[in-house]
């Protein structure tokens, strides 16, 4: 199984994952947005037990966004590295903290019901709503 390295700005905490994604899009919910200062972020979902903190665990701080979503950045140089999905045993990969191209590319938009008004989604891909169903 091909391993795929992600780290944070200051290189305090690092993780390795496998390149077996099960779904890859953009998310463009308020608090993606707010929390990565940008129009969306690109996210990966993969299984709990296919992704490892691998340096710095210490360094990782964790913010309830709410009972189904926790936010795991660092805490020193403040990069969103992953979300964890508690209720169904999966996380969210940061594609922008990876150190290599992941396989699976995003396949879909989503949360668009509350994206910004000021971004177009120019692009062919499905838009959905909310989180498409599995």
């Amino acid at each position: 199984m091909k391993k795929i390295t992600g780290s944070c700005v200051c290189g305090k905490v690092e993780f390795s994952v496998a390149d077996q994604f099960v779904y890859a899009g953009y998310c463009h919910c308020s608090m993606c947005r707010k929390s990565s200062g940008a129009a969306g972020t690109a996210i990966g979902g993969i299984p709990k037990n296919h992704f490892s903190v691998t340096k710095g665990q210490d360094h990782i701080k964790r913010f309830n966004r709410t009972e189904e979503s926790i936010s795991c950045f660092c805490e020193h140089c403040g990069s969103a590295l992953y979300g964890e999905k508690p209720s169904v045993r999966m996380v969210h990969v940061r594609y922008g903290a990876l150190n290599n191209n992941p396989t699976l590319l995003p396949q879909a938009h989503m949360h668009v019901s509350s994206k910004a008004q000021w971004y177009e989604i120019s692009d062919e891909l499905p838009q959905f709503s909310e989180f498409p169903d599995a």
